[in-house]
C-alpha cells in the first residue's frame, strides 16, 4: 500500500497526473478491465537518452535484461505521474502473493523474475478480466485456462485462483521455453502467442527478440510488452534507487485448509465460525457462487489460520441438523428469471444471491443454482394465451405441435435455430416477418421433430392457446384482453351453451366480466352462441366489484389518473409531500430512476 505521504507528493509534483501516456496491466489479448490507460507509443523509444544508469544488481537475473532505449522509457514512464502510482500499487500487491507464487516458479524451473509477468498481466488482481475475456492474476483465456488444467464452469474458475494459476502458469511458461529457447521471446509468446512469435522467427531468420522487435516482425502489443517486463523487473532489483523506498508492501498471503462438505455456503459457514465473509471470499476466490461445488466430495477451504477451530465447528454443527437442498435448474428457452422464481418458490433477490455470476436475464441452457421448496411446477400460469394466425393449415408428417409464448425480445433465427427449423418456415406458420424482431406477448405455433426435448423450452400446452385471425375485431380484443395484468392465476372451466344463454349471462353466472370471457374465446360481443358450443370461462379472472366496493374502486381509479405539472423550484420531494405519498412511490409510478431534475412542464403522474 502507498503511504499519504507518497501520494501527495506524487499528486503535488505531477499536475498532468492523467496526462501521462503509459500502459496498465496488460493481457494476452489486451489490456486489463482494471487500469485502460492509453498506449505508450512505440515511436521514438529508441530516442530515449542513452545515459548510462548507475551499476544496478542485475548479474545474478537469469532472464536476459537489456537496458536499450525501449527499457529505459518504460522506466522512467514507471517513476512519474500515473505511472509512479501504477507501479506503486502493483509493488505493495507483490507483497501478498511472492511467498506463494516463487516456489511454485522455482519447483518448475521458471526464473523468479518472471514474477514481475504478471505484475505486467494484472497488477496482481485476482479478478482481473481484460477486454477478451482473460481472467485472474495470469490472464489467462478460458481455453487456454483449460487446456493446463485450470477449472472452468458454473461452480468454479480457478483462473482466479493466485496458487492454482501460479502452477498453470509456470507449466506454460516453462513449455514455452522448451519450444523457443530463451526468455524475452517467452515473454513476447505469452502476450502475442506462440504461433506469432513463430511466424516472426521464420520471416526475420532470427531468433534474438530485439531483432524481432527493429524487423517489425512481431505484433504492436507484443514489442511494447516485453521491454516493460524488464522495465518491471530493472525497479523491482533496487526500489529505493527508483523512488519507491517509501512503498509499504502487503503482508503476505496467510491461510490455513479445512475440508467442508460440497454445496457448503460460505455465508453461512462464515456466520457461524464468526469470520468475516469477505475473508472467506477472498481467500477463495474461484468460487463464483459462494457455495463449495457439487462434486460429492469435501473441498478444501482456505480460512484464516486465526478460525480454523471456529470453521471446524461451524462444519460440525452444519452437519448434526438437516442440510438445507439446493438444485441445478437449467433453463428454458423463452424462460426468464422470474419464471424459474415462481416455480421454486423463490425471490428473484435471493436467485441473484445464489448466482452471483447472473446478469442480466438467463441464457437457454444455462444452469442456475436454486433452493428445492418442494416439488416444482414447470408449467406456466394458466394465463390467456392468444396466438394471432394466418387462417393456413400445414400438413406435416411426423412433427409435433407445439406454441412458444414470446417473454423476451428475440429473433425468428434465434427461435428457429433452438428448435431446429426453418426461418423461413416459422415465418410462414405464423404469418411473420422473418427480419422483425418478436416482442413480448407474442405466441408461436411451431413444428418440431419428434424426438425434440420439450423440456427444453418454456412452452403452452396447445389446449390452452386462442386461435384468432389476424386483423378481426375478436383478434383485436382478445389481444387486448390478454396484454392485461392479471391479479391471480387464471383456471378454465369449460362451460356447454344452452338455449337462450348470452355471453351475458353466462359471465355473470361464473362471475368474470364479459371481455374476459369473450376474450378466452375468441369472440365479439355480435358473435351468436350456438346450442352446445362449448366455451373456456376464466373462473379465477378478478371479478367485478359491485356496490360499495364499485365505488371505492372508481376513487382508486380516479386518484390513480392524477396528474401534476411540473413548476418551477418543484422537486420531487416537493411534489410527494404536496400529494401525501412518498418519493420512493412518485419514483416508481413514473419509471424515474437515480438524479431526476425535473424540468416546468414535465408531467408526472400522482400515486
Amino acid at each position: 500500500m502507498v503511504v499519504l505521504d507518497l501520494l501527495i507528493a506524487v499528486v503535488l509534483a505531477a499536475p498532468g497526473l492523467l496526462g501521462v501516456d503509459v500502459e496498465g496491466p496488460s493481457s494476452p489479448a489486451g489490456p486489463s478491465s482494471l487500469e485502460p490507460p492509453a498506449l505508450l507509443s512505440t515511436r521514438g523509444l529508441g530516442d530515449v537518452s542513452e545515459a548510462p544508469i548507475a551499476p544496478l544488481p542485475l548479474a545474478h537475473l537469469t532472464v536476459p535484461v537489456t537496458l536499450n532505449g525501449p527499457v529505459r522509457a518504460f522506466i522512467a514512464s514507471f517513476q512519474t505521474g500515473r505511472g509512479r502510482l501504477i507501479y506503486a500499487r502493483w509493488w505493495a500487491e507483490m507483497g501478498r502473493y511472492r511467498a506463494l507464487m516463487l516456489p511454485i516458479l522455482e519447483r518448475h524451473g521458471v526464473p523468479p523474475e518472471m514474477l514481475y509477468l504478471c505484475m505486467i498481466e494484472s497488477g496482481f488482481q485476482v479478478d482481473a478480466v481484460s477486454r477478451a475475456a482473460a481472467v485472474g492474476p495470469w490472464q489467462f483465456i478460458g481455453s487456454t485456462g483449460k487446456r493446463w488444467g485450470l477449472r472452468y464452469d458454473d461452480w468454479v474458475d480457478a483462473r482466479r485462483d493466485p496458487v492454482k494459476s501460479t502452477e498453470a502458469a509456470a507449466r506454460h511458461l516453462r513449455a514455452l521455453h522448451d519450444q523457443l529457447g530463451s526468455w524475452p521471446l517467452v515473454m513476447a509468446a505469452y502476450n502475442a502467442g506462440l504461433g506469432a512469435v513463430a511466424k516472426a522467427i521464420e520471416e526475420a531468420d532470427t531468433n534474438d527478440f530485439w531483432r524481432l522487435a527493429a524487423a517489425g516482425v512481431l505484433p504492436d502489443e507484443a514489442t511494447r510488452y516485453v521491454p516493460k517486463v524488464m522495465a518491471a523487473i530493472v525497479i523491482g532489483q533496487a526500489p529505493a534507487r527508483f523512488g519507491f523506498d517509501q512503498v509499504r508492501p502487503e503482508p503476505p498471503l496467510r491461510f490455513a485448509v479445512v475440508s467442508v462438505p460440497e454445496r457448503s455456503d460460505l455465508r453461512v459457514l462464515a456466520r457461524k465460525a464468526d469470520v468475516p465473509l469477505s475473508d472467506l471470499e477472498a481467500l477463495n476466490p474461484e468460487l463464483r457462487r459462494g457455495f463449495t461445488p457439487p462434486d460429492g466430495v469435501e473441498y478444501r477451504l482456505r480460512v484464516p489460520e486465526a478460525a480454523v477451530e471456529a470453521v471446524r465447528a461451524a462444519v460440525d454443527a452444519l452437519h448434526a441438523r438437516p442440510p438445507g437442498v439446493l438444485v441445478e435448474h437449467r433453463v428454458r428457452f423463452g424462460e426468464r428469471l422470474r419464471d424459474v422464481a415462481r416455480v421454486y418458490g423463490v425471490r428473484r433477490r435471493e436467485l441473484r444471491r445464489l448466482n452471483e455470476q447472473l446478469r442480466g436475464e438467463p441464457a437457454p441452457g444455462q444452469v442456475l443454482l436454486v433452493p428445492k421448496i418442494g416439488e416444482p411446477g414447470l408449467d406456466l400460469p394458466d394465463a390467456l394465451r392468444v396466438a394471432a394466425l394466418p387462417a393456413l393449415d400445414f400438413d406435416l408428417p411426423g412433427r409435433r405441435l407445439v406454441y412458444l409464448p414470446v417473454r423476451t425480445r428475440t429473433s425468428v433465427a434465434q427461435v428457429a435455430d433452438f428448435f431446429a427449423v426453418a426461418p423461413g418456415d416459422v415465418a410462414l406458420w405464423n404469418g411473420l416477418d422473418p427480419d422483425v424482431p418478436l416482442q413480448r406477448g407474442m405466441v408461436l405455433r411451431l413444428y418440431v421433430a419428434p424426438d425434440f426435448d420439450q423440456s427444453t423450452a418454456l412452452l403452452v400446452s396447445p389446449d390452452r392457446v386462442t386461435v384468432v385471425t389476424p386483423g378481426t375485431k375478436a383478434a383485436e380484443k382478445a389481444l387486448e384482453h390478454a396484454r392485461r395484468p392479471s391479479v391471480a392465476p387464471i383456471k378454465h372451466v369449460e362451460h356447454v351453451v344452452k338455449r337462450r344463454e348470452t355471453p351475458h349471462k353466462i359471465a355473470r353466472r361464473y362471475d368474470v366480466t364479459v371481455d374476459a370471457l369473450l376474450a378466452a374465446n375468441g369472440l365479439t360481443r355480435s358473435h351468436n352462441l350456438a346450442v352446445g358450443q362449448v366455451l373456456r370461462v376464466p373462473t379465477s379472472a378478478t371479478p367485478r366489484a359491485r356496490g360499495a366496493a364499485k365505488a371505492r374502486a372508481a376513487k382508486v381509479e380516479a386518484r390513480g389518473r392524477r396528474k401534476y405539472t411540473i413548476k418551477p423550484g418543484d422537486s420531487l420531494w416537493t411534489v410527494a409531500r404536496k400529494h401525501g405519498c412518498t418519493v420512493k412511490a412518485l419514483r416508481t409510478r413514473n419509471g424515474l430512476r437515480g438524479e431526476t431534475a425535473l424540468r416546468p412542464g414535465q408531467v408526472l403522474q400522482i400515486p
